[in-house]
């Protein structure tokens, strides 16, 4: 999530676990912790793919979460000056404040490893990484018990209600996951790599991703739909050239990071080698995707490994914005995907007003 939202998480959770100890200064505090397990961004690893999977890596897991809380609660438990409040609130805070942040953001698509090093990314997908309706009430009751009272009331009172709306998107994303069930089953989909994703700052529109062979389907479902069922769009996914992106290291890593969610293609250059392009389909839409990555050049008709430089699909988000807007109030008014697409951006079998025709 945004660091507005952590460290308002952050400030509450600090609130609660030290405020009868440090009043006000515990609200500070806890929103400064809170923001320390994103500064791995600040990490070079050399390479573009790698700076791209390991960020939510160690700074993020829980078992570091541990040793960092007992290590740090044992020192500020024997300095003259925080000694006082002792080892075991210390530890609470401490361990309260990280891991509440990274448990935050594993309802993200972007995927925490929360049990690194023993286990890769984990996301449900459920909530934007922006969303204002969860983050204002945390804000509210952080800067209301900071400026105005200090009021344990209060911070229970937006931890609550920003607890329940994460929970909603958790329900809604299983519930618009079971009504499209039908038309997957139509389109013999079922068995097929999906992600089902809310779109920016809102939990009213679903994105739905599918990933079929050579194609990757995209579809809009709201939840006010009446019926609710995805219209696909297909894209072309570059499946022809999915075997030589995954023979080397930089594909690997990125299938082990999104899965089958990838998008390969060739990017042709004027005054260099062709490159190949791997695309990570979780994160945008088709014409902006931010997370594309060269790893290889085409020299003598084979692909030859480079360092990863990440490319970035430059979209009208502006218009995208809109059209989300407009899609969750009159469905049949948005525009279709292909049309917020580059114009050049490869699309299969369009049929009329570039909608799938559902059996």
């Amino acid at each position: 999530m945004d660091p507005v939202t952590q460290a308002s998480l952050g400030a509450v959770v600090g609130g609660l676990t030290l405020g009868s100890r440090l009043g006000r200064k515990a609200i500070l505090l806890g929103a400064t912790v809170a923001i320390v397990p994103d500064l791995d961004v600040l990490i070079a690893y050399g390479d573009d793919v790698s700076d791209f999977i390991h960020h939510r890596g160690f700074s993020h897991s829980l078992l570091v979460h541990l040793l960092v809380a007992t290590g740090v609660a044992g020192l500020l438990a024997r300095i003259p000056a925080t000694r006082d409040i002792g080892f075991g609130r210390w530890w609470w805070f401490l361990f309260l404040v990280l891991s509440t942040h990274v448990l935050l953001d594993a309802l993200t698509t972007y995927g925490t490893q929360l049990l690194w090093p023993f286990a890769g990314p984990v996301g449900t997908a459920s909530i934007f990484v922006i969303d204002p309706l969860y983050t204002l009430p945390l804000l509210v009751a952080a800067i209301g018990a900071l400026f105005y009272r200090f009021a344990p009331r209060l911070l229970v009172a937006g931890l609550v209600l920003s607890t329940a709306y994460a929970g909603s998107g958790l329900a809604l994303k299983a519930w618009i996951d079971h009504r499209i069930q039908p038309t997957l089953i139509a389109m013999d989909l079922q068995d097929q790599p999906r992600m089902v994703q809310p779109t920016p700052f809102n939990l009213l529109l679903w994105r739905i991703t599918v990933v079929d062979d050579d194609q990757f389907l995209e579809a809009w479902v709201g939840i006010l739909d009446q019926p609710i069922r995805p219209d696909f769009e297909a894209f072309e996914r570059g499946a022809h050239l999915q075997d030589e992106a995954l023979a080397l290291e930089d594909g690997q890593r990125l299938q082990w990071f999104a899965g089958d969610l990838l998008r390969f293609h060739r990017a042709e250059h004027t005054d260099a080698p062709d490159r190949l392009v791997v695309t990570d389909l979780r994160l945008g839409a088709p014409g902006y995707f931010p997370f594309g990555f060269e790893i290889a050049e085409e020299r003598d008709g084979d692909w030859q490994p480079i360092t990863s430089r990440q490319v970035r699909e430059t979209g009208p988000r502006e218009d995208a914005i809109r059209a989300i807007a407009t899609r969750i109030i009159d469905p049949e008014g948005a525009p279709c995907l292909m049309d917020l697409a580059e114009p050049d951006y490869a699309i299969t079998r369009p049929p009329p007003r570039c909608r799938l025709q559902m059996p």
